[in-house]
């Protein structure tokens, strides 16, 4: 348990535990009073040399790829607004997402979907050159797999330096349970 707490700790690069060494003195200390216990990194350092793993590199994980003070603008579109699904002919859907399309063509666009059957709830996103997909545990909802593969789609397209893209999702339907 220890050593999987180190090694998330050495996995966030500013983490305070990262730079502490122990000094000399200290480790003299505690070596001439072994009542005194070492702080947990440091028996963490011992018991990964012991075990042969003191060498093992720590890929690193930027939990926040930015401050929570300087949040990224996300615009939220519908042009669906006000258009009711029972009353709106099929034809009309197509031209305002034909319109949309046209409108932020720059974009690259990024479709989700998620959905639950009796036995099955799974969750898709197709990008312009690969299709990913997702079998979730069967006690999840419609809405969790809606989340978890906008999720996906987040994850996907944040190593890319082009920032121009569009999600569609379909968070509010009626058909799903």
């Amino acid at each position: 348990m220890s050593a999987l707490y180190f090694f998330r700790e050495q996995a966030v690069r500013k983490h305070p535990i990262n730079q502490l060494l122990l000094p000399a003195g200290l480790r003299r200390l505690y070596a001439a009073r072994p009542s005194h216990i070492l702080p947990l990194c440091e028996r963490t350092k011992i018991l990964l040399h012991d075990s042969d793993l003191n060498n093992v590199s720590v890929q690193f994980s930027d939990f926040f790829t930015f401050p929570p003070w300087d949040i990224p603008q996300f615009s939220f579109l519908n042009p669906f607004t006000g258009f009711d699904k029972s009353s709106t002919a099929p034809v009309t859907f197509q031209q305002l997402f034909h319109h949309h399309r046209y409108q932020y063509s720059s974009f690259v666009p990024i479709f989700t979907d998620g959905s639950k059957s009796d036995g099955h709830v799974g969750c898709g996103v197709v990008f312009p050159s690969d299709t990913l997909s997702y079998h979730l545990h069967n006690c999840c909802s419609v809405f969790t797999a809606e989340l978890v593969v906008i999720f996906s789609a987040l994850q996907e397209i944040l190593p890319y330096n082009q920032r121009k893209f569009i999600i569609y999702a379909l968070l509010y339907t009626t058909t799903h349970p």
